[in-house]
Parts: C-alpha cells; sequence; structure tokens
C-alpha cells in the first residue's frame, strides 16, 4: 500500500499489511515523533486520515472523541491501513526545538564568538595552521548540537592557553548547528531506545543519528564556507545509550541487569569507517563515559565545570530524560542516575510537548485565571515541562493543589485550563499530569539527598550546584523549590550552567591533557545504585509531597 503525507511537501511511503503508519514513515525516512515509542500511551504520535480506511484502534478510543474518529483521527503507531491513504502527521514542528549551546558566563569559556571582522584577521592563521578546525558535538536523547571551532597555533602545541586551569582558549566559534535526535521516533528516553534496539530497530537507530550529524557538520560547511580538510578533530559527548547506538554496539547489556555496557573508554577512529563517508578525514572521539547510565555527557560536563581541580565538594545534576547527577571534587565523586521519566521534557503529559516554539514554559495565575509565556512568543500549542512546574506551583500558591498532589474538587476531572489553541482546544493541565510531575520531581529529589547522603555532606556542605542543559536555564529555580524538586538551602548555589555536554567536547578537543583529567575523575569515582538503596526509596517516597523545606 501507499501512503501520501501531505505537508509543505508530498512525501510517500510503503506499507505491507499488518505493518503500522508509525513504523512505515520512520522506515520511509518521515520523521513523526512518539515519545512512548509506538506503545500507544502517550498519544503523541497522531495523525489524520484524508483518503482512505483504517479502523480505530482500542486506544485511539482513549485519546479521540466519537466525532474526532469520524474526522479520520488516529495514532500512527496503533494504525494499520487496509489501502491507500491519504494523511497528514499532526502536533508541534519538532524540528523547532529550542536548543542550548551556551553555556554559563563563569564556566571556562570555549573560545570568542567569531564575526566577520575576526575570520578576516585570522585568515593568515587558517592560511598556515596546519589544525585549523575542530568540531564539537553534544548527542542528547532529545537534541543535537554541534560547533565549528577555529583553532590557533597555540593548540597545536599545548592546548588551553594556560594548561589545566580552564583559562581563556585562543580558540573561536565560527558556527553552531542545532536539531532534533530523530531517533525519537523509537521514544523519547533511554529505556525507549533499548527496548526498540531489543526488538530489532537498532541498525536503524545508528543510521538515523549517523545521517543526523552528517546533516549538521555538513551544514555547517556550508554556511561557513570552510576548506573541510582542514577540520582536523570531531570530538563527540553523549550519554552511554547515545554512545552505544552512535557506534553500533549492542545495547542488550544497557537494558538488563547488572547494566553492563559494552565499553566506556574513550573511542577514537576514522570520520569514514564511523560514519561511512568521505565529508571529512579527521578523526572522531566519543568522550569516555562513568557507567551505563552516567556517560560522557557528565564527565563532560564535571570537565567543564573543572571538578578535577576543585577542593569543595559541589553537586552537578543535569536534568532531561533522565537524571544524572554527581558530588565530589578533585580528590572523590559520587555519580548516579535516576529514572525521572520524560515529563520534564514534556512526555507523558497529556498536553506535553518539548521546547518548541508555542510550548507553555511560563504561568501564573491571577484572579483565578492562568496567563501563560510561550516559546517564541509563540500562540500556545501545548506544554513543556518548565510549564508544568509553573503550573504546578501557581496552584500550589493559590492552594487550588494540595501538599500531596491532589487538584481542587473543581478541577479534579478535567483539569485547570491553561490556555486555548488558536482552534480553540483548551490546554490544561490535569491529575493525572501532576502525578507524572511528582514522580519525576521525587526521582530527582531522592538521589539528590541520598547521593549527598553516601558522600557524607549536607547541602551547607556544598560550595557550588550546577545545573546543567537547557532545561536548568529555562527552569525558575525558586519555583523548582517550591514544589520541592529542590531543597531551599540551595537556592543560593544553584548556577545554571547551560550545555557543558558540547562544551566540554570542545574543551577536551583543545587540551591535550584532558583524557588523563577525565580518566582520573573516572578512577575517584564510584556509582550510587539507586535501585538497591532503602534510603533512596525511603526518600522517593517523601519527596512525592509538595513541600518547600
Amino acid at each position: 500500500m501507499k501512503l501520501t503525507v501531505i505537508g509543505e511537501n508530498l512525501k510517500t511511503a510503503e506499507c505491507t499489511r499488518g505493518q503500522s503508519v508509525l513504523d512505515a514513515l520512520t522506515k520511509s525516512g518521515i520523521y513523526i515523533s512518539a515519545v512512548c515509542g509506538g506503545q500507544g500511551r502517550c498519544g503523541k504520535c497522531k495523525i489524520r486520515l484524508i483518503q482512505g480506511s483504517c479502523e480505530p484502534s482500542p486506544e485511539d478510543k482513549r485519546f479521540f472523541t466519537e466525532e474526532e474518529l469520524a474526522e479520520g483521527f488516529r495514532l500512527a503507531c496503533t494504525a494499520y491501513p487496509a489501502e491507500d491513504c491519504t494523511l497528514r502527521v499532526l502536533g508541534a514542528n519538532e524540528e523547532e526545538f529550542d536548543v542550548l549551546t551556551d553555556i554559563a558566563e563563569e564556566l571556562p569559556p570555549v573560545g570568542e564568538a567569531a564575526d566577520a571582522d575576526i575570520l578576516d584577521e585570522t585568515a593568515d592563521i587558517r592560511d598556515q595552521t596546519e589544525e585549523q578546525y575542530l568540531i564539537a558535538v553534544d548527542v542528547g536523547t532529545t537534541t543535537l548540537a554541534l560547533s565549528l571551532i577555529l583553532l590557533s597555533p597555540a593548540e597545536e602545541n599545548d592546548g588551553r592557553t594556560d594548561g589545566k586551569t580552564g583559562g581563556k582558549t585562543d580558540g573561536y566559534v565560527v558556527d553552531t548547528y542545532t536539531g532534533i535526535n530523530h531517533q525519537r521516533a523509537y521514544g523519547a528516553d533511554v529505556i525507549s531506545r533499548i527496548r526498540a534496539y531489543d526488538e530489532g530497530k537498532g541498525q536503524a537507530m545508528t543510521a538515523s543519528v549517523r545521517q543526523d550529524l552528517l546533516t549538521g557538520m555538513e551544514t555547517i560547511l556550508k554556511r561557513t564556507s570552510v576548506d573541510r580538510s582542514r577540520v582536523r578533530k570531531v570530538m563527540i559527548a553523549g550519554n552511554t545509550t547515545m554512545g552505544h547506538l552512535l557506534l553500533g554496539y549492542d545495547c542488550h547489556g544497557l537494558g538488563q541487569v547488572p547494566f553492563t555496557p559494552v565499553n566506556l573508554e574513550p573511542v577514537t577512529m576514522p570520520f569514514e569507517e564511523l560514519f561511512e563517508s568521505d565529508l571529512l578525514q579527521a578523526p572522531v572521539t566519543v568522550l569516555p563515559g562513568f557507567s551505563a547510565f552516567v556517560g560522557g555527557d557528565i564527565v563532560s560536563g564535571l570537565y567543564c565545570c573543572k571538578f578535577y581541580e576543585a577542593e569543595k565538594p559541589s553537586l552537578f545534576v543535569d536534568l532531561g530524560t533522565n537524571g544524572e547527577m554527581a558530588v565530589g571534587n578533585k580528590h572523590r565523586l559520587l555519580v548516579t542516575s535516576t529514572a525521572a521519566g520524560p515529563a520534564f521534557e514534556g512526555g507523558n503529559i497529556s498536553q506535553g510537548m518539548g521546547s518548541v516554539a508555542g510550548a507553555i514554559c511560563g504561568v501564573e495565575i491571577r484572579d483565578g485565571r492562568a496567563q501563560v509565556e510561550t516559546v517564541g512568543d509563540r500562540p500556545p500549542v501545548g506544554i513543556c515541562g518548565t510549564g508544568v512546574i509553573e503550573a504546578a506551583a501557581a496552584l500550589l500558591q493559590e492552594e487550588l493543589l494540595d501538599e500531596s498532589g491532589l487538584l481542587d474538587e473543581a478541577y479534579f476531572e478535567d483539569g485547570f485550563v491553561l490556555a486555548k489553541k488558536p482552534d480553540g482546544q483548551e490546554i490544561t493541565l490535569t491529575q493525572k499530569d501532576i502525578r507524572e510531575l511528582q514522580l519525576a520531581k521525587a526521582a530527582v529529589r531522592g538521589g539528590l539527598e541520598t547521593l549527598l547522603l553516601r558522600y557524607g555532606v549536607t547541602c551547607r556542605d556544598l560550595e557550588h550546584v550546577y545545573v546543567a542543559g537547557g532545561f536548568g536555564v529555562h527552569l525558575n529555580m525558586e519555583k523548582a523549590v517550591a514544589i520541592g524538586l529542590f531543597p531551599a538551602e540551595i537556592l543560593e548555589k544553584i548556577r545554571a550552567v547551560g550545555n557543558t555536554s558540547l562544551a566540554g567536547a570542545a574543551l577536551y578537543g583543545q587540551d591535550p591533557e584532558a583524557e588523563e583529567i577525565c580518566r582520573e575523575m573516572i578512577r575517584r569515582s564510584h556509582e550510587v545504585d539507586l535501585s538497591t538503596d532503602r534510603e533512596f526509596q525511603e526518600r522517593y517516597m517523601d519527596s512525592m509531597f509538595f513541600l518547600e523545606e
């Protein structure tokens, strides 16, 4: 059968009997987000049939009204066409994801932003330098970010100009590219990706992320007119699952006890061998990781934040589709990962979405009505993770939500209306959404407290609390404390530090001592397994409540 997808451009896909629309589109290279990995639970892979027939599934009947079903609304993951179909993919345009690439000013700079005058002034350097550019890459579960960095002759000799102190480099950030990780078609989080691997979709996911990165690098080189022969290094940081899928490793061991990775060591290999492309002749280095669920993005972040120099203990927290944390200093590190789930990125929220244009990201309640802010100041189309937190904090403040997470009786059945979409459909925060938030924030708070306990310090002993990632930058920390995500004691110590995975990868490529520094951090680390920690179980349950302490 033939599927015709209506959009900015007509696209077609072949579909065999017994094959879902989601699977057919994905295999044809047509992207559609499937937060739950095609399990029929999230309701995010919505389509509308314009022509052709497809019987409604039980899952369809959970997410659509009888009128919508009659109009052809279906979930792509449970839609099995009986004939040729013409359809439209619904939902927000995830290609407009708001992807963070910057880092906080107090961190070691990757390099100055290069404008046209700087590039003109450095033309002689570029002509004379053997090693001129590196491309730094952050492979996130949801998004990708790449930076092209112009190196000066100093980097050929000693990396950064002042060795290990994290001082200013002589490099320049020439261009940055961001995009969606199209593996989201196989699920929003690493657990979904591992499940998809076990279902035989590993090669497809590997091909997907490699193509995404090739597209990013080709775009940067074309935009900047940089001679590709001048790119001498590609440095990649990402979590362990993303690294395994990129490298084509067996992911089966990541999904079952004792969660055994194929490799956590740094990997350097020819570009052509990894990407099966002659775009670059540069070696590619994938940064090392701590464990199955604390990967190279955290190593990169700790390196960027100079934990290897710190005398006093600090806390590092990276919140996304998983919650990774580390506490320690140059002498000792404890790391852990807590299964926060995808709620912080809009997953498992009834009208949730990532940080895309039109996603509600800020909420205030005045005179019983919500006042919202959206990403890009666009008309509201859904709600992202920061919006969920802000809405919960506002409901608590107005006493429309109690400490146990129970919505006021007036909103228990239908939820609290936040805004209306351009078509008039209401965007609501439901009781189920509140429960999803409670599960996510309890995992983070319980993990944080357990990690500090096992290290033997309290919040008062911490010098800094670094919150990494785009979620952290957009998060209102006072409201995060108000719902109990973070302890009030650390509020004054919290620093939203941005994309330390990308920045760390860039710095790693400019410092010849970086590999040994990171190896030493890993040697001095120990992972706390929260799944078997009784203290965590108790603190997790306590943290379910919305209590500001």
